[in-house]
This record gives C-alpha cells, structure tokens and sequence, in this order.
C-alpha cells in the first residue's frame, strides 16, 4: 500500500474527501458534544455528498432519554434516514450495512458494541463517537464497571485500565480524529482513489449465470464457484476461511440458491441443512437464498422464530436451520456448517464422515471463535475424510469498504482481534523441559501499556485453542477486580496462557440469594455447589480460585505444559492461602482426564446440554485447605448418589463411557454397601440362578450395581471394563437389551447371560 501520512490539524472537509476517494472509513471523536456542533458537521458531510443514505445511531439509552442525539435527529438533511438503536438490541443490525454511524459513548463503553457497531458502516462513511472528555473517560467507571462487581468486592475495587487504553488507541491511530475548535486533531493516512472492479466469470460454471452476478469481489466469485464445482460431485466437501467483513455468509446464501435451483426438479425436491452456533449466525445466509429466489421467481416461504428465518420451504426444496449437535442425526443432500470454529471438533467431523456434500466456514479474525486453531484442528481431519475432494477458499477483501482500511486495523488492533502466539521455529522445543518454564505474575495494566507484545501472545494463544474470544473479555481481564492474568513463557515468549478469577468470600445475602435460585454472578463454582449440596455452603466462605481458561501453544501441546502451569498456580495459591482450585468446562473424556491427572475431581454436571457443543458442564475441583478438604469429600459422595439417579432421567443419553469416567474419578477411599431388604435379597438368588426374570429383580439388580460404582475403584470387584459400561447403559440407563447389544456390538444371547454372571460376581 502506498500510502502519505499526514498529521495535524485538518479540515472536515478534507477528511470526508479522502474517505468518499478512498472507500475508506474515518472515525471523528467530540467530546462533551453538543447538538448544534454535530448538526453542523452532518450539514457539512451532506453539502459534499448529498444524495440519499442511512445514518445507525446507537446508545445506551433510549431515543427519548437521549437529549443530544435526540435533537440532533430532528435535524437531519432532507433526504437523509436514520435508525436509533439502544445497545442491547445490537443483534438487530447483523448483516445490515449503513452508510453513517452515530455511537453514543457518554454514558458506557463495551467493546463487543463498538466492534458490531463500526463493522456495518460502509466506505466513504463518518463515524461520529460521541464521548466524555478524555482525561475524565480514562478514569470513568461505566454500566459495564457495575456489572463486573461481586461480593467481596465494591465498585472502587473496579479498574479502567481498558478504557484508557481505549482512549489512547484513539488519540495514537491513523484515520480517528478529535474535534478541537474547527478543525479535527489527528493522523490521516491518504492512500489514492479506489475503484471497486467488477468481478470476473469462473471459466468453468454451471450455475445460472445471475447467482454470480450478486457477487461484489472475486472472492465471493470464487465462494459461489466452490459451491457450483460441489454440486457436480457425488461426495466432496467446501472449506471457507475469511477474515471478518469479506461476505462469506452472503457468498454462501447465494451458492446454496444455486444450489437448489440446479439440483433440484419436479421429481427430487432437495434438502439442505444450515447449522451454527446459533440462528442469529445464519441470519445473511438466508437473507441471501430468500433476494435470489424472489429475483428468480421461485416460489417459497418462510418460518421464523425469534424473529429471525430459520426455515425456507420452496418448490425446489427445504432449507432448514438445525443446532450443531442435530445436525448429523437427519438425512440431506447438503449440510452447511457456518462459523464451525466455535463447534466442537468431534461434532464437525460426524458431520463431515456421515454427508456426502458438506460446506464449513469459519471467520478467521472476529467474535466467532477461532479460526486459525479452527485451521490446526479440524484441516487435517477433514483432509483425510474427503482427500482430493475439498476445496479450499480464503476470502481477504472487504467487502463494505476497500482494503487497507484504517478503521478495520485500528479495531484489530485495539481488541486484539488479530493476535497471534509467538512463532517458534523447528529447534526451539527439542531439548525443551518443562522445570524450566518462567511462571509470570503480570498485573492486566503492565500487559496493556508496557508488555502489548506479550497480551497479544497470551491472547493469540486463546485464538489457537478451542475457546470463543469476544472483545468484552479483553475488558473484563483488564478491569473486573476479581479476574487476573498467569502465563509461563519459554525464551520470552508466552507458552500458556492462564484467565483466573478468585471466587468464594461471598456475603450472607448472596448465600441465601443463591438458596433461593437467585445466585449472584462472578462465583460460578460456589454458586453451584451450595444449590446442589446446601449442606456444604461453608464453600461460600472459602477463597478459591477459578481456572477460567487455560491453554497452551499449538506447537507444543501434550508435552506437560498445561500441568507445569498448574503446579506454579497451585504453589501460588497455596502461599496466599487459597482454600480451592476448580475449574468448569464441557465434561469430555480427554479433559476429564487432563483434570483428574492434575489432581482435580468432578462435583457437578449440568442437566442439560450445551446447544452448540453438545456436552455436559462439570465442575472439577481441588481442595487446598483442611476445610476444604472436608467439603469437596462430602460433595463428592453425594454427586455419586445424584448422578447414580440422573443416569435415569436428564442424563440418559450420556456415554456411558464419561458415566464411568465421573463415577471412578475418586480421590478418597468409599466403602458403600448394599441396602437390600429381605424380599430384594430372595429375588437377587432366583434372578442369578436363573429363576427369575431381570425385570423381576430389577430394584435389586440396579442397588447392586450402585453399590459398585459407589465404591471407589480401589473398592471395587474387578470386573472387565467394557463390562462396566454395558452395567452403567443397561442398569444404571435402563436401555433396552436391543439397543445394549447394538451400541456395544454384542451378540444379545450373550449379553443377557454375561450380566447375569456378572451380577453374581458383584
């Protein structure tokens, strides 16, 4: 990019100019704005440009509580639009695209809105930033301040270490500008004219030509190409990476029209699956198949839930929204997964091994998840399941505004969007020993203002791994007096990544808040365990840590990293006098295990299921103190006793492979015996010796049973393994014998008579 820096001050005028040559966008920052100045400015941005187009303008308040902007829209020029949205209902504006953006920041600043805000504003458009004084906002405490407090804690206890990085990063960055007088105070990058070209054809298309026509760069060119190439293919599969902004939803809505209108006839009606973390996500994919089959006249309608389309019924077929865990339990020609990086991996690649025809698609750079760990964990598995038949796209230019764009780098920038972990190359790990890692206690404002290379590591290494990153979570490490920041480095690069809150200290009225089923936020582990266990609410008192989130670099994953890091936290703790150390995640089997080898044990699993992961939440803890101690033992058992009966109910379809996991993860030595009465003991004697049937005895049976999971291992008879988990799915799930002897590939003679046996044996 060739590109003249200029600095100083500079005329609106000047700035709207650049902007309209450039399809660029500008921020203008006022401060303590008052109506008549920001009237003049929109009078002034208008005389150049004129014309009709749509200012968004969004606060904290409503329209009517907002004296400023609310005069200010009074006088809008003829011809000029607007739509006045309160910051909660920002979800509204996804896949929408404004020319103008009025953003309120008076009263609170949240970084998630900022960046869903700035994103939708077209090139050539002005960002007004309405904003207190500078000095005062560095230092002010917001809504969003009041919310990160929690008992023990007050609001003076809060920090605003983000927000005056955020006020820095607006005075230090090209292309934002501060009203001072009558002109504007800042850098400006001038980069030339741009002219959008029109993209080209594909040489080899069967798609009607009018679908590529919707195309805007040749990036979308070569989404809708990708999507056309599958329909061509008895199995194959599509793989989108973008950056955020460079319309690969819209590429994907109007690949799948394409779709549908090629494939299908009078004869086969098709059927497609659009799956994300959430219908929201899928919002422009439908926007996009719905213009295509208005334009060409296809015949179609609609469902809707919350507002938003989650079905498209046509003639030529059905397009559905469905969750990521059901996406692969029905049957379609064509599934597309958006913004995969936030589902789990095991979830993708069922999808990918069950369908013939799949299209994943991931946001490289944005709120979704993560893209480039998206890239490390799932390209290679998908890569061996479709083998020459994956087609690979990146998309890089915008699509709202022309590349290079400052205000895009600035937000990048600022919410670390774009952070990455060191690069290490092929020697660096080979003699590496774990004993000699550095464990580093930084304070959140070292990190932002004198360590951003280190934050950006630490952050990127969040990216790589499996958690969804959003801008909020930067301020919330920052500022929330309870969240802080642990990392271990290697040769002076971050190498794992620790988010830890302190939790427990609670007050009485949280407690009793809690007991009535109004737990407070910021004390996740005691919050559950004293609704679950009431008895043990001495928990509350205590002072534990959370591991919010805990991740390691991509290049040296399994070599102990991630347990080193807990070590140097547990002495830690232990010096500060730290009561516990728990963490909560989606309860898989490989981090079970990751847990248990660290010394942590499962007291809790939810009721239900995350809709995006599909797994169960657990809570693994581990005690420090005497007292703890005591509580965790007793929890312990009686989480035993609760799952032994949710296995029934809520827990029906778990695994019994994960059952047998969190039932075995014992720290302690449990003796448990059998309550049977004189009648249960009679028929357990005729069921074992074949004079009863197992329906008959099977109050008896399942006490049995309980009694050994009950036990801690080191307790137990030993019986095969595998023959555990056919005891937890038959007896403790009450599946049926059929369903017993499919799921584990047993002969069903076999089954019958190999419980019976073992039974006896227990």
């Amino acid at each position: 990019m060739n590109a003249m820096r200029v600095s100083g001050k500079i005329s609106f005028e000047d700035i709207s100019l650049n902007n309209l040559r450039e399809f660029h966008r500008r921020i203008v920052v006022i401060e303590d704005p008052d109506v008549d100045t920001l009237v003049d400015l929109i009078n002034r941005y208008h005389v150049l440009r004129g014309g009709n187009y749509r200012y968004l303008i969004s606060g904290k308040e409503g329209l009517n509580d907002n004296r400023v902007v609310r005069e200010v829209v009074e006088k809008l020029p003829e011809g000029v639009s607007y739509q006045y949205l309160q910051f909660k209902d920002l979800n509204r504006i996804l896949g929408t695209t404004w020319d103008m953006l009025i953003i309120d920041l008076r009263i609170d600043m949240r970084p998630n809105d900022v960046g869903r805000l700035i994103e939708v504003v077209r090139g050539g458009g002005i960002i007004f930033l309405l904003a207190p004084d500078r000095d005062k906002w560095k230092s002010m405490k917001t809504p969003f301040h009041h919310i990160m407090v929690t008992s023990p804690y007050t609001i003076d206890d809060v920090k605003t270490h983000f927000l005056k990085f955020f006020v820095e990063s607006l005075e230090e960055s090209p292309g934002i500008f501060f009203l001072e007088g009558d002109g504007l105070v800042g850098d400006d990058l001038k980069t030339g004219e741009y002219r959008r070209v029109k993209p080209d054809l594909p040489r080899d298309y069967v798609f009607d030509e009018r679908i590529y026509q919707y195309a805007l760069t040749q990036d979308q060119v070569a989404v809708i190409n990708s999507i056309d190439r599958l329909s061509r293919m008895g199995r194959g599969s599509v793989l989108i990476i973008a950056d955020r902004g460079r319309g690969k939803s819209a590429s994907i809505g109007l690949g799948i029209a394409g779709y549908m209108v090629r494939k299908a006839s009078k004869e086969s009606k098709i059927k497609v699956l659009v799956s994300a973390p959430d219908p929201l996500n899928c919002r422009e994919v439908f926007s996009f198949i719905r213009q295509v089959f208005k334009d060409l006249n296809v015949k179609h309608n609609i469902k809707r839930s919350g507002g938003d389309i989650i079905e498209i019924n046509s003639v030529l077929g059905k397009i559905s929204y469905v969750s990521p865990p059901q996406a692969f339990k029905t049957k379609a020609d064509l599934v597309v997964v958006d913004e995969a990086s936030a589902i789990p991996t095991h979830i993708l690649t069922h999808i990918a091994e069950k369908f013939d025809r799949t299209i994943f698609s991931s946001t490289l750079h944005g709120y979704e998840g993560a893209g480039r760990g998206f890239q490390i964990r799932f390209l290679p598995l998908i890569r061996s399941i479709y083998g020459d038949r994956l087609i690979e796209v990146h998309m890089r230019e915008p699509i709202r505004y022309a590349p290079n764009d400052p205000i895009e780098r600035w937000l990048f920038k600022t919410f670390f969007l774009d952070a990455d972990p060191y690069k290490f190359n092929d020697e660096d790990f080979k003699d590496l020993d774990v004993r000699k890692l550095r464990y580093k206690r930084f304070e959140a404002d070292e990190l932002l203002f004198k360590y951003p290379n280190l934050l950006r590591e630490y952050i990127g290494i969040y990216i790589y791994a499996h958690y969804r990153n959003r801008p909020n979570d930067i301020m919330i490490l920052s500022d929330a007096p309870h969240h802080f920041i642990r990392l271990l480095t290697y040769k002076g690069h971050v190498i794992n990544s620790l988010h830890l809150a302190y939790e427990g200290l609670m007050s009485d009225k949280d407690v009793y808040r809690t007991l009535a089923g109004d737990p407070p936020s910021g004390h996740v582990i005691p919050t559950i365990l004293i609704r679950y266990y009431p008895y043990i609410r001495d928990i509350a008192w205590m002072r534990g840590i959370r591991i919010v989130r805990i991740a390691t670099h991509p290049d040296i994953m399994r070599r102990g990293v991630g347990s080193e890091a807990l070590k140097y936290l547990q002495r830690e703790a232990e010096e500060s006098d730290i009561d516990w150390l728990g963490a909560s995640f989606g309860a898989t089997i490989e981090l079970l295990d990751f847990w248990w080898r660290n010394g942590y044990s499962p007291l809790y699993l939810s009721p239900v299921r995350n809709p995006v992961s599909g797994e169960f939440s657990t809570v693994v803890v581990k005690p420090l103190s005497g007292r703890a101690k005591k509580v965790v033992k007793r929890a312990r058992l009686d989480f035993k006793k609760l799952l032994m009966e949710t296995l029934l109910e809520c827990h029906f379809n778990l695994d019994p492979k994960l059952a047998y996991q969190l039932l075995s993860m014992d720290r302690w030595v449990i003796n448990y015996s059998p309550r049977l009465d004189g009648s249960q003991k009679e028929r357990l004697k005729m069921y074992i010796y074949g004079g009863m049937a197992f329906g008959g005895a099977f109050d008896a049976i399942r006490e049995v049973v309980k009694t050994h999971f009950m036990r801690s291992p080191d307790k137990r008879v030993r019986i095969p393994r595998q023959w555990e988990y056919v005891l937890i799915n038959r007896i403790l799930q009450a599946r049926h014998w059929e369903k017993v002897a499919i799921y584990f590939d047993l002969d069903m003679e076999d089954l019958v008579n190999r419980t019976r046996e073992i039974i006896a044996k227990l």
